[in-house]
């Protein structure tokens, strides 16, 4: 599986045969910059396992951080790198080892309504209304979330008056506590008086 992070959280490829990665939009991980190449790179799987080579790319192509020339193989956790704007994380789902891409911050699996702290899954998975607050700050990537903001993402059937100061506190107190069982030494969830929170990612 390749994964790219972004903003809007995390993207996910699964590898069944051959991915290309490319500027091109028939491409099966479409990259729109004008750094990328048509066609840049190609993921592909193997009789040994999996593989990564340049596919003529322009502005190259690098495997945890070293410039890729032909077929390399892949490990569990490297890192691409596509045109040194984009970082793509090889995850191999065979793998015996913990995931180690993503060893510091959160990652949300939207499929599986999974959530990664530090590269381990939470367990158990945080409630509906967790999920669905940690989702709307991470999407505000690091901006300020209002209180009302939140009432809405969290409990869309709810007038906002309706919804006490008490309760969204003992929300956001809930899922501090979850996040903090990974990493206790990092808050996430950082509260602004008299607006809302916003996620801190470290």
């Amino acid at each position: 599986m390749l994964i790219l992070r972004g903003e809007d959280g995390a993207r996910e490829w699964p590898i069944q045969g051959e991915l290309v990665i490319g500027r091109d939009p028939a491409c099966e991980v479409h990259l729109a910059d004008r750094q990328v190449s048509r066609r840049h790179a190609i993921v592909r799987k193997s009789a040994s396992g999996f593989i990564v080579c340049d596919a003529g790319s322009k502005n190259g192509l690098w495997l945890n951080g070293a410039p890729v020339e032909g077929e390399t193989p892949l490990s569990d956790g490297d890192e691409i790198s596509i045109a040194a704007r984009f970082k793509l994380f090889f995850v191999d789902a065979d793998a015996t080892a913990p995931l180690i891409f993503d060893q510091r911050g959160l990652r949300i699996d939207s499929e599986t309504m999974t959530v990664y702290v530090n590269g381990q899954p939470l367990d158990p998975p945080l409630s509906g209304p967790q999920y669905e607050l940690l989702v709307l700050l991470n999407k505000a990537g690091g901006a300020l979330v209002s209180r009302d903001e939140i009432i809405d993402a969290v409990w869309p059937d709810e007038d906002a008056g309706g919804v006490s100061e008490d309760a969204l506190d003992a929300l956001v107190r809930r899922l501090r506590m979850r996040l903090s069982e990974v990493e206790p030494a990092h808050g996430y969830i950082v509260t602004v008086r008299g607006y809302g929170f916003r996620l801190d990612m470290p």
